[in-house]
């Protein structure tokens, strides 16, 4: 009976209906023996008939692409098998994370030269172009190894690591340099008159990074960033600059690049207080993604008796994914993922639509009450549906802001102490880390550079182009 109960059990874990034949959740890695740069490999299924089955032997293929000089070694886990990483049906989730350690041949390394002329190399990484996306690939380096000082160029650092793109460079933008491009450069805006105006919809992801915003910084920076709340769940922490928390949907913020933010307006209450020469503002709607848990129906949001209340946006930030991932069902998320993709047509027909990934998550069990049904591959293929809708119907207007991919390159020791927390938010540093990849691809995309600068643009001198 018990061998039946458990038959029972393990068929009603189902694969996700865009991708059928991943039936295992498997986590591999390629390390530097000498650098310690962690490259994730994404396994995929083979294209086979007999992988849409349960019950045979499932085969995954991947590739690994590496560009710094290194022996690499292959490591990796099987996390779930038959299915087990789809927790959408079973009544109860896993109570505990067994992984399997993956058996590799001692000899299955793979050894990487890297010629000194090839852009690629660290030498001659500063005289990369600016990075003008928002999701390009990058790896966590040592700073000693490098031939150039990556603290004086602004890069935030991580357990003694700093992120470095492969085919570009950050540029080092300080909160206040940010703002004063909003408001100089207006990017990816038709209009060139008023407050430059972003229309920021998100979770608690968004809430920690307006926190750096409004504060140009200060947030949890320094010793304060050991802080728990610093570290990961910031729900209960008493914020002056804006409320923030689930009491407040509706937030309008005013920003300058001297005082930083302040909210001026909360659910439709005028607040007695606001900043002088105002260069930016931020209309930010706390929600729980396309789920039952808002306070009332998401898609009310964005009739225009809503948004009318709100300066006109020049730009919009969509997060989702994550309060999905762990509260609704895959085929209910496509659902609701193409009404808001109709509704976001209707809301803002010319400007550009900022999407925000869902946050990297691993090493551990899903948990909370209720429960956050948040695993590795369930967020990933959140996501990257997502992306793939958005793709298709804003073309262009679209920037994928990938804060996913900077996590999952940690060493997998690191990416285990993030996913210690229940929210699956990260770290402040790493929060700043996230925040100059959209400062980035918004204030460098190519359709500025031909701007010229105004007077008075504070540059520092890490933003100077190398020839």
């Amino acid at each position: 009976m018990l061998a039946r109960q458990e038959k029972e059990m393990v068929e009603l874990f189902q694969t996700i209906p865009s991708e059928p034949g991943l039936w295992d959740s498997i986590t591999l890695d390629a390390v530097g023996q000498s650098s310690g740069i962690s490259i994730p490999v994404q396994l995929q299924p083979v294209a086979h008939a007999n992988m849409a089955r349960r019950n045979t032997v499932h085969v995954y293929e991947g590739e690994l692409q590496a560009y710094d000089a290194d022996v690499f070694a292959i490591s990796g886990v099987v996390e779930y098998r038959d299915a087990a990483w789809n927790y959408e049906q079973p009544a109860s989730l896993p109570d505990e994370y067994k992984p399997e350690r993956i058996s590799v041949l001692r000899d299955a390394q793979i050894r990487v030269s890297v010629p000194r002329a090839s852009s690629f190399h660290p030498e001659n990484h500063m005289r990369l172009p600016v990075c003008q996306r928002t999701d390009e690939p990058g790896r966590w380096v040592q700073p000693a190894t490098l031939p150039f000082a990556a603290e004086a160029h602004g890069q935030p650092l991580y357990g003694g690591k700093v992120w470095l793109p492969y085919r570009c460079r950050l540029r080092s933008y300080t909160y206040s340099a940010f703002l004063q491009c909003l408001d100089d450069y207006r990017p990816f805006s038709p209009e060139t008159t008023g407050k430059y105006t972003v229309h920021w919809f998100g979770d608690t992801n968004s809430r920690r990074a307006l926190k750096k915003i409004t504060s140009l910084g200060q947030w949890c920076s320094g010793i304060m960033a050991s802080r728990p709340q610093c570290l990961c769940d910031d729900s209960g922490e008493a914020f002056p600059r804006f409320t923030g928390q689930n009491t407040v949907r509706d937030t309008l913020l005013e920003l300058n690049d001297e005082d930083g933010g302040w909210s001026v307006r909360e659910n439709g209450m005028v607040k007695n207080r606001g900043i002088q020469s105002t260069l930016a503002q931020v209309y930010y709607h706390r929600w729980e993604g396309l789920t039952q848990y808002n306070s009332g129906r998401w898609q009310d949001v964005f009739k225009p008796s809503a948004l009318g209340l709100y300066p006109q946006a020049n730009l919009v930030v969509i997060s989702i994914g994550n309060m999905d991932v762990s509260f609704t069902q895959f085929l209910e998320y496509t659902r609701q993922l193409n009404e808001l993709v109709v509704l976001l047509q209707s809301a803002y027909d010319e400007q550009h639509i900022v999407l925000r990934m869902p946050q990297y998550f691993c090493c551990r069990a899903p948990s909370g009450n209720p429960p956050r049904r948040m695993q590795k591959d369930r967020n990933r293929l959140y996501g990257d549906y997502a992306r793939r809708l958005f793709e298709l119907h804003f073309g262009s207007r679209l920037h994928v802001w990938d804060v996913s991919g900077i996590a999952e390159t940690l060493p997998l020791e690191q990416r285990r102490d993030v996913a210690g927390c229940a929210v699956n938010t990260v770290p402040s540093e790493i929060v700043d880390l996230e925040n100059l990849q959209l400062m980035n691809g918004i204030c460098n995309a190519a359709s500025l550079r031909s701007k010229p600068k105004p007077d008075g643009w504070r540059q520092d001198p890490a933003n100077i182009e190398l020839a």
